[in-house]
């Protein structure tokens, strides 16, 4: 059925009456003037004037058709038409997934090239009337011209961060429940990774997903272990391999810019790589694959500390737990007798660590003596119940704590235990609020002890925080003790949350007291999730998005947008057409109708 953009035009149709009007009012009959000579060509006469009624006619035809079509025009008629370019007024969210598993080659080019040239079919069919969001890897919808999205297409790079598919696809739902356009629709241009497909409430918004091309095969590295937390003479680096690719890869250990270790290994399983530390201090190095179809996964970076082994010294009973966790970690070499740092109920003139008492009438000297060292920290009541450590390195998250002693006061809190600190600095004073017995923590039965008893002694005793990890681009807490991040292009400072978002490069940064001295490292990484290319189907996102879900075709794309609701505009062909009759009307009156005298 035909319509009109600009309806209030069709008055102009009232003018195709002029030809007739104007035809009547030039019809005359001229004075009829006998002349004998001439009268045998009365009967030719007739025959020419019929001729030129019907010029005349064709003539008038001509010009009102010149009228109607140059009126229907400028109304602007509209035909329903799948593959046309009008539409009503649409209100359009475009999530356009640039985020790191859009880097993949596939059939010699990246991903992102045929998403972006998808991207620019949707662009071609926004019109100025359209409103329209934009959501990238960051997963923040903002507001453009439609005329600004070709542009930013041109411009648009991949990123080393990962797009949650059904955060973005809701939060964009959000934006256009907030418009007043009947019409709206979130057209995904994505490589559809099924694990970025996140489910929550259905979107009632028509969501159009363009269909994913074929996921090539990959290998990438996940995450990193290293052992042990702190090196003496030398450690090992445990990588996980994740991807789907089922042949072997080449695994390189870089420390420093130079390899140290190499080995072969398959997508699902863990590698080794051992190597002696090269020197002392904060090492930062990476493991590596040899380059696949998706080179951004292939890297991951770590931080490890090197040190000679700390000397340690139990200046009074700690319980068989901690006092035989001491004796392994020295007859491996991790640590040393020594009195580098001292562990005991009273805090000593140089590094030590602090635990209650083991008689709870002796808390009070124990707490007269953090006094005496200028220690702000006193510990309080003591609690009974069931907490989980919330921990930054070296305590493990999530280990549970049954007793311990309520710790006021202030300084560094390195862990908390339902949300109270539970250990904390303050100058080289470290204080534990528990001790390390089954009966006031699982710490002690757990395959973390040892490592959190060697970072405990030389990473916290001795003033570093540790290594954190964090995944590119996301939000991060920190120790207090950190107040700013260094990054090449200059320092950046802790916000006084306590919370700071991730550098979107990865690699590793170091984090800096106030006196920048180095406190800890923060190592950014990938998600691992972004190397799991295998696409999700249409029955998978219908079941997370809600049923006005589908994908489409490369092909149909265009004309699946607007709810199918296009229209093809006939402007330009009835603009032809009054040309073409206006043509054949100059044609015809210069044709000549020759000259009859009587």
């Amino acid at each position: 059925m035909i319509g009109f953009l600009n309806p209030a035009l069709l008055v102009g149709l009232a003018l195709a009456g002029l030809p007739p009007l104007l035809h009547l009012l030039g019809r005359r009959q001229p004075p009829t003037v006998p002349f004998p000579a001439v009268r045998y060509l009365t009967a030719a006469e007739r025959e020419h004037s019929r001729k030129l009624k019907l010029r005349n006619l064709l003539l008038m035809a001509l010009r009102m058709a010149v009228i109607v079509c140059i009126a229907l025009a400028a109304a602007r008629p509209v035909v329903p038409w799948s593959a046309g370019s009008s539409h009503p007024p649409a209100a359009v969210a475009v999530i356009l997934d640039n985020s790191l598993s859009s880097g993949a080659i596939v059939e010699g080019r990246p991903v992102l090239d045929g998403l972006r040239q998808r991207a620019r079919a949707v662009a071609a069919r926004l019109s100025p009337d359209d409103q329209l969001w934009v959501v990238t890897a960051d997963g923040i919808p903002r507001m453009l011209v439609p005329a600004q999205l070709a542009p930013l297409l041109d411009t648009l790079a991949d990123q080393p961060i990962r797009l949650d598919l059904g955060d973005a696809v809701r939060s964009a739902a959000t934006v256009l429940g907030e418009t007043n356009v009947a019409l709206q629709e979130i057209v995904v241009v994505s490589d559809l990774q099924a694990t970025a497909v996140s489910s929550g409430e259905p979107v009632p918004i028509p969501v159009i997903a363009a269909a994913p091309p074929a996921a090539p095969a990959n290998a990438g590295v996940d995450s990193l272990a290293v052992e042990p937390p702190v090196w003496t003479e030398s450690g090992e680096i445990i990588a996980a391999l994740g991807g789907a690719r089922d042949e072997p890869v080449a695994v390189r250990l870089l420390i420093g810019g130079r390899e140290r270790a190499r080995t072969v290994g398959r997508a699902g399983d863990p590698v080794v790589l051992q190597t002696e530390a090269p020197g002392e201090g904060w090492l930062t190095g990476s493991v590596q694959l040899d380059p696949d179809e998706l080179r951004a996964d292939d890297q991951r970076w770590f931080a490890v500390r090197a040190t000679s082994p700390v000397g340690v010294e139990a200046t009074t009973a700690l319980g068989a737990f901690l006092s035989e966790a001491l004796n392994v970690l020295i007859e491996a070499g991790r640590l040393r007798s020594g009195a580098t740092v001292a562990l005991g109920d009273r805090p000593t003139a140089g590094p030590s660590v602090v635990f209650p008492p083991a008689e709870p009438a002796m808390l009070g000297a124990t707490n007269r003596a953090l006094a005496a060292a200028g220690i702000s920290w006193r510990f309080g009541e003591l609690l009974d119940g069931e907490w989980a450590l919330d921990a930054f390195a070296p305590a493990p998250r999530g280990a549970a704590v049954f007793k311990r002693y309520r710790l006021r006061g202030g300084g560094t809190v390195v862990a908390r235990a339902g949300g109270e600190p539970w250990l904390v600095r303050d100058g080289l004073v470290t204080i534990v609020a528990s001790r390390l017995l089954p009966d006031w923590t699982t710490l002690p039965t757990s395959a973390s002890f040892l490592p959190f008893v060697h970072r405990l002694v030389a990473e916290v005793a001795v003033g570093e925080a540790g290594v954190l990890a964090a995944l590119t681009g996301q939000p991060t807490a920190v120790p207090t003790a950190a107040v700013a991040l260094s990054l090449p292009t200059g320092d950046v400072r802790v916000p006084d949350t306590g919370v700071l978002r991730a550098p979107v490069q990865p690699g590793v940064y170091a984090l800096t007291d106030a006196a920048a001295d180095t406190v800890g490292m923060l190592e950014v990484n990938h998600d691992p999730r972004e190397s799991l290319l295998t696409p999700a189907t249409e029955a998978t996102i219908r079941a997370a998005w809600g049923p006005a879900a589908r994908i489409v075709s490369e092909r149909a794309l265009e004309t699946s947008l607007f709810g199918g609701t296009a229209r093809a505009e006939l402007t330009t062909v009835f603009l032809v057409a009054a040309l073409v009759a206006a043509l054949a009307e100059l044609a015809l009156s210069s044709a000549g109708t020759g000259v009859i005298r009587r």
